[in-house]
């Protein structure tokens, strides 16, 4: 059990960090989109 604990814990703590990278791509597409937009 508690093995089971300790990777749903390392899991959600590994999606956490995917979810900021993400995120942090899609701010940087948007703000490429808008300057594309702008010209």
């Amino acid at each position: 059990m508690e093995d089971l604990i300790k990777t749903i814990e390392t899991f959600l703590a590994y999606s956490d960090e995917k979810l900021e990278e993400l995120s942090e791509k899609n701010q940087r597409l948007r703000e490429n989109d808008g300057k594309e937009n702008q010209k």
